[in-house]
């Protein structure tokens, strides 16, 4: 049996780089993303100091090229993939009539889009796994919040997008 693979989508600091710690304790091969390189690094650090096999892709999955890649160059590296952990997210905190509408879109395209392109181009080799599909959300996706309309919606959208994936 092969050393199973997860990747987590902003990896470098939080929850991403918790579960990255906690995926390599417990045997998997890890590549994590991120859009800031010294945090990719720091984080790389951590994971070789805990004898963790790991990638680091530096990558912005709100975009779809970016995303592809960190699929790619994850299969390349470690052979296949049996978990997709989306954790990369933004947030913000504005009543609506304050928001800049530039952020709102900014989240959508990482909370929301960044979970769409990277479960899309992960999911063949998920499916021949026979993998999981992981999404981090927030109390924010099931109940709108005040002051985080923008996060709110990406987050109801994220869970809309897995829950109909998850029933297909």
């Amino acid at each position: 049996m092969s050393t199973p693979t997860v990747l987590i989508t902003g990896g470098t600091s939080g929850i991403g780089r918790a579960c990255a710690l906690a995926f390599g304790r417990a045997g998997y091969q890890v590549a994590i993303t991120g859009r800031d390189e010294a945090r990719l690094a720091s984080t790389a650090q951590v994971l070789t100091a805990a004898g963790i096999v790991h990638l680091t892709v530096r990558a912005d999955v709100g975009d779809e090229t970016a995303a592809a890649r960190a699929v790619r160059e994850t299969v390349a590296r470690f052979g296949g993939l049996d978990v997709l952990l989306n954790n990369a997210g933004i947030s913000m905190r504005a009543r609506f009539q304050d928001a800049d509408l530039e952020v709102i879109k900014r989240l959508m395209q990482t909370n929301f889009f960044g979970t769409v392109f990277t479960t899309k181009f992960a999911l063949p080799h998920l499916l021949a796994s026979r993998g999981s599909i992981v999404g981090i959300s927030s109390i924010a996706g099931y109940r709108g919040l005040p002051g985080r309309t923008g996060y709110s919606a990406s987050k109801f959208a994220m869970n809309g997008f897995l829950e109909a994936l998850r029933l297909e």
